[in-house]
């Protein structure tokens, strides 16, 4: 069925853009499964159902449509984590925000997109987590670009809700949290071994996630006993 909005784009445009969405969720999808090395533009536009012009015509290069998927996925979720964090500060007022609430605005947003098929699913977490485990320096530093500034925000806003940390130990905690995430939006379709499989709805998800990482923050780092 042919949306209001986009029965005043030109067949022609319209279909370039549902070539262009084709490429990037297929892209991902092969990405995720095998890895950005295993993956030739050849495999990504016979999945797709393009030609290479389609690629050419978008994307230019494979590592500008790498860059493309990163974008899709990264940019509006980070902006939704920081609006979301804005509104906990605001509604802090004078006091520190609560820690919950902090991670929450963290968290809430990416199990929201893990759990949206609309949104790829969990399919992008896995994509991140392959990535994680695979050198490549072009990836780290676009990575860098998109988390620095978030990571920052969040830090600051961090050392408020939780007083008595140094901004070492805030990113300790908050680098832990990260795995936690990832590792739990990767196993959203998927059942551990041993262990018996639970119906868990998207708010039971998200509150386990914040419950567990704020107790994490709050939980002591027992001394280090020197060898005499």
């Amino acid at each position: 069925m042919t949306t209001q909005s986009q029965s005043h784009v030109p067949v022609e445009e319209l279909n370039r853009l549902q070539t262009k969405t084709r490429i990037l969720d297929v892209a991902e999808q092969l990405f995720a499964k095998h890895g950005l090395e295993a993956v030739s533009v050849r495999d990504i536009t016979q999945a797709a159902k393009a030609n290479l012009g389609a690629i050419n015509y978008h994307f230019g290069t494979k590592k500008r449509l790498i860059a493309a998927i990163f974008d899709r996925r990264l940019t509006p979720l980070n902006r939704e984590r920081l609006d979301t964090l804005d509104l906990v500060i605001k509604t802090a007022g004078n006091k520190p925000p609560k820690l919950e609430a902090v991670l929450e605005a963290f968290i809430r947003p990416a199990v929201r997109w893990g759990f949206d098929q609309k949104l790829g699913g969990n399919t992008f977490g896995k994509l991140v987590g392959r990535c994680l485990m695979e050198p490549n320096p072009e990836l780290e530093a676009m990575l860098h670009a998109h988390f620095e500034p978030l990571a920052q925000r969040f830090d600051a806003v961090l050392l408020r809700a939780a007083p008595g940390f140094t901004r070492e130990e805030i990113f300790w905690r908050m680098h832990l949290t990260v795995g936690m995430l990832h590792h739990a939006l990767m196993l959203l379709d998927k059942v551990p071994p041993g262990r018996p499989k639970v119906s868990q709805d998207f708010e039971t998800y998200v509150q386990r996630l914040v419950a567990f990482a704020a107790a994490g923050f709050r939980a002591s780092v027992p001394s280090i006993r020197r060898n005499t």
